[in-house]
């Protein structure tokens, strides 16, 4: 791909304060963070990132504990629908919430986390997960990657394991924010769904079918109604509006209303089809 365009100048506004550029190919739309920095880990050592921490007491942990409650049951009622009976595959499963749900849904189900943080917290919870990729080909009905892709260095390379792993019928779950959202079109530079550098690709629907097109079909896709508010609230703090929780409350409102229209929530879920 050629990321020639340049698309925004940001920062990382959640902890290093680091400047980086968002720069576009502009064949697939798809967004590449420049630099890309080599120790990523660095960028993750905080008690503030939810994903891999859920002990965290405050008022905006307990509402997005809570939104995250709601989030499962969906998740899980979609692998339900398309995991077909087979194994499925939770990659970048965090401290294990979905693989926990699913089990107490009778799916068998595997996770994987490169965080050795987040695995010793599923731990806790009785939730053993993977610390590298099984081994075993062609293995899995479905494959779950919620907010994973845009954090991998090499999509092309991720897409053809995830293919690997799959059996013939397979389905992949994708859950990706959108930078053509009304909230990340509003928010600009300070759109937490850019989150630099730890995510290091940004995509829209143009740029979901570009770099999946050799492995999978999209069959479905799904808003996420939920995440238009969790982004927009660390938005509006980023952006230091007043009284950010309620500001970012109704932007995230006003950007699902907009969605309605335009079809371009502040996340999506991907439901994908292994090509033959």
């Amino acid at each position: 791909m050629n990321f020639s365009k340049h698309f925004l100048s940001l920062k990382d506004y959640f902890l290093s304060q680091e400047s980086f550029e968002l720069w576009q190919d502009e064949a697939s739309g798809l967004l590449k963070t420049i630099p890309q920095p080599d120790n990523l880990d660095q960028y993750y050592e905080s008690d503030a990132y939810l994903s891999h921490d859920d002990s965290d007491s405050s008022f905006f942990a307990r509402c997005y504990n809570a939104v995250k409650v709601l989030n499962l049951r969906s998740k899980t009622k979609l692998v339900q629908k398309y995991h077909a009976n087979g194994k499925v595959f939770d990659i970048g499963a965090g401290v294990g919430d979905l693989v926990q749900s699913l089990q107490k849904s009778s799916i068998q189900v595997v996770g994987y986390e490169p965080s050795q943080r987040a695995r010793e917290a599923a731990q806790k919870k009785g939730v053993q997960l993977l610390k590298s990729y099984p081994t075993t080909q062609q293995d899995y009905s479905l494959i779950t990657m919620y907010h994973v892709l845009e954090h991998v260095p090499d999509i092309g390379a991720q897409l053809r394991l995830v293919n690997s792993l799959l059996k013939p019928d397979g389905h992949l779950i994708l859950a990706l924010p959108n930078y053509k959202s009304f909230d990340a079109r509003y928010f600009k530079k300070f759109w937490a769904g850019y989150d630099v550098p730890r995510h290091l690709y940004h995509f829209d629907r143009k740029a979901v079918q570009a770099v999946c097109k050799k492995y999978f079909e999209v069959v479905e896709t799904q808003p996420m109604w939920f995440d238009s508010f969790y982004v927009s609230i660390l938005s509006a703090q980023y952006k230091k509006i007043p009284a950010a929780f309620v500001g970012g409350v109704l932007i995230g409102l006003w950007s699902n209303l907009t969605a309605l229209f335009s079809k371009e929530p502040s996340s999506i879920t991907y439901i994908l089809k292994k090509r033959v």
